[in-house]
């Protein structure tokens, strides 16, 4: 069961990693875009919830509807950011700012939980940030991502879509023991109703088959539909340490598409600020403690044993 939940969550961190070379291959306007990814999504979710039986009146409670589509609006606005982020800096970037999120739900948490925050979550936060820093290149000339007002908006968003993926997760805490399929069905079905008056029905009304529509097509049903199938089955199988490893996968897959395909040159800086980001965000999810690492690289005693044999000496 271990297994198989860890290869489920390597499929959907893999599906995420591709996200931003399919938004960009799909050639739709943010809100349209959006809408796609909410019709398509919702078309698999709602086969899963029907198969499932999840779509019963008794589950379909007043508290879960509404911090469902609580959750949704912020979900749906993340979308729009990280989207619009992607065409201001690059897919990489975005994507590495984007997982600022474990810091974002962190402060959150404090607010509105009164969650414990400790010195070393400070010192890991204080790294990510300082990623943060390099990859935004204030002070700097060399934008290769274009005018510096327009990669900094960009950043912006990317932090913005971060924040309001915190939040659609404080709401999914709120709803804890409810099928978080039927959530996502719910959260999908809100985007399809809001953004229909504003989205290009083109593709619905007058289907042609090219690579844009396959790639909007391909955001709804893979990275949308099946993607939160199978990151929801990874996260009911395997240790909450284990997922948190694997989806570190999503930020430099996306990284290397950026080289690879599109063609994007980063900064020996912008570089050294998405291992900070990572480094940090790692740091907070995986629980590291900053001074055992710190006495392993100035190379303290390994065990109790070796200082027992010193003290005997």
């Amino acid at each position: 069961m271990s297994n198989k939940g860890a290869l489920e969550m390597l499929g959907a961190m893999a599906i995420c990693g591709t996200i931003g070379i399919t938004v960009m291959a799909s050639g739709q306007e943010e809100v349209s875009l959006i809408f796609y990814r909410c019709f398509f999504g919702a078309l698999v979710l709602f086969a899963v919830c029907a198969a499932r039986k999840y779509l019963d009146r008794d589950l379909l409670t007043f508290k879960m509807v509404i911090g469902s589509l609580i959750g949704g609006a912020a979900l749906i606005a993340n979308w729009y950011f990280l989207f619009a982020a992607y065409e201001k800096t690059s897919i990489g970037i975005a994507t590495t700012v984007y997982n600022t999120q474990p810091i974002m739900m962190m402060a959150l948490g404090f607010l509105l939980f009164k969650e414990r925050i400790t010195a070393n979550i400070l010192l890991w936060t204080a790294v990510s940030l300082v990623g943060l820093l390099f990859i935004s290149k204030v002070g700097g000339s060399d934008f290769s991502a274009g005018p510096i007002s327009t990669y900094l908006l960009g950043i912006i968003q990317a932090l913005l879509a971060a924040a309001l993926y915190a939040v659609a997760a404080l709401f999914a805490r709120f709803l804890k023991g409810n099928p978080p399929t039927l959530i996502a069905l719910l959260q999908l079905l809100l985007g399809v109703v809001v953004l229909w008056p504003y989205a290009d029905l083109g593709l619905i009304a007058a289907p042609t088959l090219n690579k844009a529509t396959v790639a909007t097509v391909l955001l709804g049903v893979v990275h949308t539909g099946l993607m939160y199938i199978l990151l929801y089955g990874a996260l009911q199988k395997i240790e909450a340490y284990r997922a948190a490893s694997i989806s570190f996968i999503y930020p430099a897959l996306a990284i290397a598409i950026d080289a690879a395909f599109l063609g994007v040159s980063l900064s020996v800086g912008q570089w050294i600020g998405i291992g900070l980001i990572l480094l940090g965000a790692a740091g907070i999810n995986l629980k590291w403690s900053v001074i055992r690492l710190f006495k392993g690289v100035l190379g303290g005693p390994k065990d109790d044993q070796s200082q027992r044999a010193i003290g005997r000496q």
